[in-house]
């Protein structure tokens, strides 16, 4: 291994120990109150280190939500390779709901800590609607919205994030597979009623 791919393999261990640290201590309190001191003990690196690599706690917690959302990503095409959003819309947002609520599941903790601090709920909000907007984007190549882009994300982002938060507050009341089976009709419904799509000519 030379010198460059251990310094490589430092930088990605670093920026992993810091994301973790961050998400454990979220767990434990509100995000208002974690000094990138309290980061720095957690993940065992000095403040100079925190610094080589992110500018802020912020910075840190949005590095985070870009982990999150690349780990979605990966729950899709291990769940299903051929799934493709412009292709079948309704298959893959099916497999990309269902990965969601996973991510939700194995970070219950972490998800249920955002809602104690106002910034971190609308940078959380952002990064979903970036993301809704931009597969919104690749649906309508083949798929023409019959509304714009940002309003439908906008309105996607709310219902969604409603839907789960709905759900993780009922847990064991509505089992993971009834409510990915209740939400799959609901978007099944959604898909064929011709609301979204212009119609074909």
């Amino acid at each position: 291994m030379d010198n460059q791919t251990r310094e490589d393999v430092r930088i990605v261990k670093t920026r992993r120990d810091l994301r973790a640290a961050l998400v454990k201590l979220m767990e434990k309190c509100n995000f208002d109150k974690i000094s990138v001191n309290e980061i720095c003990k957690e993940a065992l690196v000095n403040r100079m280190t925190f610094y080589k690599h992110y500018n802020d706690k912020y910075d840190l917690l949005n590095d985070v939500l870009l982990v999150t959302k690349q780990s979605i990503a990966q729950r899709v095409k291990s769940e299903h390779p051929q799934a493709s959003v412009e292709d079948d819309p309704l298959e893959f947002t099916l497999v990309l709901f269902k990965a969601v609520i996973d991510e939700c599941l194995e970070h219950r903790l972490f998800i249920d800590s955002i809602d104690n601090n106002e910034l971190v709920v609308t940078m959380v909000s952002t990064t979903i609607e970036k993301t809704i907007a931009e597969l919104l984007n690749d649906m309508s190549k083949k798929h023409p919205l019959k509304y714009p882009i940002e309003a439908v994300s906008a309105a996607t982002t709310g219902a969604a994030s409603f839907l789960i938060r709905y759900w993780l507050c009922r847990q064991p009341e509505k089992t993971k597979d009834a409510f990915v089976d209740q939400a799959g009709r609901f978007l099944r419904d959604l898909f064929e009623s011709g609301i979204l799509w212009m119609k074909a000519n």
